[in-house]
């Protein structure tokens, strides 16, 4: 399997979870990499004479087993690397990906269960998504968006998006995962929420708050 076949699969499955839906479209495939539905088609076709992914008219894809335990390798050697590439050389969560993206594929079996110990066996990469074990069982990621609080409720952040935009702007409001937060505002009309931590007042666009994730907390 190349590599673009394997970035694939790996993006079909963090739709999935992303969508919280079995099954994508393939205009969804297209929308995130940029590339025509042209050619996404002819790649889900290779796909699945692989039986790495199903497709079904009028539907949508989803992943084999086969493709899943695909999917699923990639995203721990991701993760992995992720963790060592920030913890131990010092990369900045916003600038870790692409890195990481070249290494998961190039890396064996044997060297990342060798980095996974070194780290002490990290349960979640840097942006707050659950790794994967070898069994391949992977822990659902935390869902409750940002967006979805009410006046008055106290969040706690446990996950963002690996998007370098929002984290380049996360760094901006020196916000970073298990803050607390107190939500002070939910404005609907104007798309903004705002929000106190300690001393500090935030006001995040509804959008950015959507991709926020964590759990309301008692205080």
């Amino acid at each position: 399997m190349n590599r673009a076949e394997e970035d694939y699969i790996k993006t079909i499955y963090e739709l999935t979870v992303e969508k919280k839906q079995p099954m994508i479209k393939s205009n969804e495939i297209a929308d995130r990499f940029g590339f025509t539905d042209q050619s996404v088609n002819e790649m889900i076709k290779k796909l699945e004479t692989k039986h790495l992914v199903s497709f079904i008219p009028y539907k949508g894809i989803s992943l084999t087993k086969k493709g899943k335990d695909v999917a699923i390798r990639m995203i721990r050697s991701h993760r992995i690397w992720e963790v060592f590439l920030t913890e131990k050389l010092g990369f900045s969560w916003e600038n870790v990906h692409e890195d990481a993206e070249m290494l998961e594929h190039a890396t064996s079996p044997t060297v990342l269960e060798k980095l996974y110990h070194y780290l002490g066996e990290p349960a979640y990469c840097q942006h707050g998504n659950p790794i994967p074990p070898l069994n391949g069982h992977m822990e659902d990621a935390i869902a409750l968006s940002l967006a979805e609080v009410s006046s008055g409720d106290q969040f706690e952040l446990y996950r963002v998006l690996d998007h370098r935009e929002l984290l380049t702007y996360l760094n901006t409001q020196d916000i970073k995962l298990h803050d607390r937060f107190f939500v002070v505002e939910r404005d609907i009309f104007n798309g903004l929420i705002k929000l106190k931590k300690n001393d500090q007042n935030i006001t995040l666009t509804l959008k950015t708050a959507a991709m926020l994730f964590g759990k309301i907390i008692n205080s």
